[in-house]
């Protein structure tokens, strides 16, 4: 009963993705776009969020809106979001019923250890949320079939 039975995990590890901060939609450069960056005023504290401010991936104190007719000093790409975690696994099996009938099991298991991935944080400076993460990937899921063959 113990015996026969298949594994296929799936190991998942991916760095975090760029975001792209924004004025919220501000023309502050008076370019007529729409997509302006903030200033960077301390470039070295960007990550340096306290222990005591969990929700924050990146220091909001780090970032401030540039003077009205210029371009924000924040490169594209230049903040990176969280990495992701994630381990699926499928188990199977094959039960031989009589001599033409077959049951198949299957069962899979997606993001097995319920491990929390953080979405992105909040980009746009003008909102409550900026540097914050506020959601998180899919929890663990399990779905199990039964097939007959006969």
């Amino acid at each position: 009963m113990l015996t026969d039975w298949q594994a296929a995990p799936i190991l998942s590890v991916f760095t975090g993705n760029p975001i792209q901060l924004s004025e919220g939609g501000k023309d502050i450069c008076l370019s007529g776009q729409g997509q302006d960056r903030p200033n960077v005023v301390a470039p070295t504290q960007v990550y340096s969020v306290s222990p005591s401010d969990p929700p924050y991936w990146f220091n909001p104190a780090a970032f401030a809106v540039q003077p009205a007719g210029t371009f924000g000093n924040l490169g594209r790409n230049a903040v990176y979001g969280p990495g992701q975690i994630n381990l699926d696994m499928s188990l199977s099996r094959q039960f031989q019923m009589k001599e033409r009938w077959k049951l198949d099991f299957r069962a899979d298991f997606f993001n097995i250890m319920n491990h929390a991935n953080p979405n992105s944080p909040g980009t746009s400076n003008q909102a409550s949320t900026f540097g914050e993460i506020t959601t998180f990937g899919s929890p663990r899921l399990i779905q199990m079939s039964m097939k007959l063959f006969f």
